[in-house]
């Protein structure tokens, strides 16, 4: 007993003191958006033109950032060209196999994010990407994870530790070992956005167009249930609910209508929905027609966060804190090894749904909240999202959720102390629960 709770305490603290490692080491955001705005007082005023000149200093870490911040703004528009260069560029793992320090982890997290902006502005283009290309990007995917793998053992050992003698240390067998004691300083957002790319390349293809008709479809739904064009569910072919049913049940009847030619894990289909109802309201408070205020659109996505939330917090019900860990040790070790095993794209498609961690939509939906709290300023987005994420530790069923929500509450107490003074007393609480656990 004894012996349980000092490993459960210990758990929570080196996920603790990881996360704030890992906080204090992206010395890029104070930055924010200061680069794009010296790009413009030196002449280069379009986003094509912002973008070919950070592309060339992503050595930089705070170029980096600006790079994500310019994709991720959806007022800009980019030509198809400047998006497949910028694609192909950060495909290429290279720059971060170089060496490892305390920026290691974070570099890499923020080199896959900006990757994810570019594959989602795609997504959302009129464009295709050939065979050869998604197979150069999906390939690259096993150079990222074999990195982070690598990166979160030195970060482990101790970065001090230069001279550590392991002559195992390019022994297959030997690293498969390691894999499964590497968890106290892992950045499970890595692991997420590997999975992400993973699927989101399953998802596409260069000979049919039912990835657009999927988004063409989400968003006439979500037109109609913001009284933006009525009658849509009646053209697209979805019978309208009664009025009772919620806006779940209608997706419901979407997302069973659709599918992808290549298999994609399980939570991939309303992970993508979710992204794509993300979209649009973003797209919808921030045109110059403004179609909906911002308020509006952050408290919807809300409404749909919570609403996928409370199905995932369903399987939780009534069970210990960390009670799938085991179960979730074992399918990370699969996962990382399919990751690392990656080879080339079409020839990975068996048939077989590919395997992902457990509970990777919820940890999707907390980074949505994560996302949605960098972008809001209003008090009450962050006091929603402050539930989503104690509700979320509090029900955690693996290290995997646990590390999400403590980001997320670190985060919060970061930009507003006074008002996130709670979350001191509610770690303090969290610690007492493992420990009785």
């Amino acid at each position: 007993m004894d012996g349980s709770s000092s490993q459960s305490g210990s758990t929570f603290s080196d996920a603790f003191s990881s996360l704030i490692e890992i906080n204090n080491s992206v010395s890029y955001k104070p930055a924010s958006n200061s680069i794009l705005l010296k790009l413009e007082e030196d002449g280069f005023i379009t986003p094509d033109e912002k973008a070919k000149e950070l592309i060339k200093e992503l050595t930089g870490i705070k170029y980096l950032f600006n790079l994500k911040l310019l994709f991720e703004d959806l007022q800009n528009e980019f030509s198809n060209q400047v998006l497949i260069d910028a694609l192909i560029v950060l495909a290429n793992p290279a720059p971060l196999n170089l060496y490892y320090s305390k920026e290691s982890v974070a570099r890499l997290e923020l080199h896959l994010r900006t990757l994810i902006a570019i594959l989602e502005r795609i997504c959302f283009s009129p464009i295709r990407l050939t065979k050869d290309l998604r197979d150069k990007i999906y390939n690259s995917l096993a150079k990222f994870a074999e990195i982070h793998r690598k990166t979160t053992q030195v970060i482990e050992e101790g970065l001090e530790n230069n001279f550590r003698s392991n002559f195992d240390q390019f022994n297959q067998q030997k690293d498969d070992k390691t894999d499964e004691k590497i968890a106290k300083k892992r950045n499970y957002n890595i692991d997420f956005l590997l999975i992400h790319l993973r699927d989101t390349l399953h998802s596409l293809r260069d000979d049919e167009t039912r990835f657009q008709e999927f988004i063409r479809r989400i968003r006439d739904l979500l037109k109609t249930a913001l009284n933006i064009t009525p009658g849509i569910l009646t053209i697209t072919g979805v019978n309208l609910p009664n009025d009772n049913c919620s806006i779940l049940l209608m997706l419901n009847q979407v997302r069973q209508s659709l599918s992808f030619k290549y298999p994609v894990a399980s939570y991939y289909m309303d992970w993508r929905i979710m992204l794509i109802i993300q979209h649009n309201l973003f797209i919808w408070t921030e045109c110059s027609e403004k179609i909906i205020n911002k308020k509006l659109g952050e408290m919807v996505l809300m409404e749909f966060i919570w609403g996928f939330l409370e199905r995932e917090w369903i399987n939780t019900t009534n069970k210990s804190i960390l009670d799938s860990q085991p179960k979730f040790d074992e399918v990370s070790n699969k996962v990382n090894k399919a990751l690392k095993n990656t080879g080339n794209y079409l020839n990975d498609l068996s048939g077989n749904e590919p395997i992902a961690l457990p509970y990777t939509l919820w940890f999707g939906l907390l980074d949505l909240a994560h996302n949605l709290i960098q972008k809001s300023t209003r008090k009450a987005t962050h006091g929603l999202c402050y539930y989503l994420a104690i509700e979320s530790l509090n029900k955690a069923p693996s290290s995997f959720i646990q590390f999400k929500a403590i980001e997320i509450l670190l985060h919060l107490h970061h930009i507003n102390s006074q008002m996130f003074l709670m979350i001191n007393d509610d770690f303090d609480h969290y610690i007492q629960m493992l420990n009785k656990n």
